[in-house]
């Protein structure tokens, strides 16, 4: 096999608001894909050589409260070399809540974890 990564896709309530937070984090739109009835409306945007693949429907989605420990997708981890720095420039753009904190996780990561619009949890990972 040669498998590789390709995207991620994550459902979302605002097609705008997520694209512009996507884009704080350095993602740019990479192909936009409407259906002809306007019923859904698919943005792949891309950061390095990861994608993300944005559905937003016109039919509102059903919101699924998820627990700690659920089986299933938990995040997915995007790498810095200041996580400190980019967290705190993320709170002042009010992209991120003021009570989100690094922790350290011995022995050598540094790690903040914040909330997509929808609360999709993004790890902020500076190793060393």
């Amino acid at each position: 096999m040669q498998l590789r990564p390709h995207h991620i896709g994550i459902i979302v309530s605002d097609l705008e608001r997520s694209v512009a937070f996507y884009e704080a984090l350095g993602f740019r739109t990479a192909n936009v894909i409407p259906s002809d009835d306007g019923s859904r409306t698919i943005t792949f945007m891309e950061l390095g050589g990861m994608q993300i693949e944005l559905f937003w429907y016109a039919e509102t989605p059903r919101t699924v409260e998820r627990g700690e420990r659920q089986l299933g997708f938990v995040h997915f981890a995007l790498q810095t070399d200041d996580v400190e720095g980019d967290l705190a420039e993320l709170k002042v753009k009010g992209l991120v809540p003021e009570d989100v904190q690094t922790r350290s996780v011995p022995p050598r990561f540094t790690l903040a974890f914040i909330p997509d619009p929808d609360g999709v949890e993004i790890e902020l990972m500076q190793e060393g």
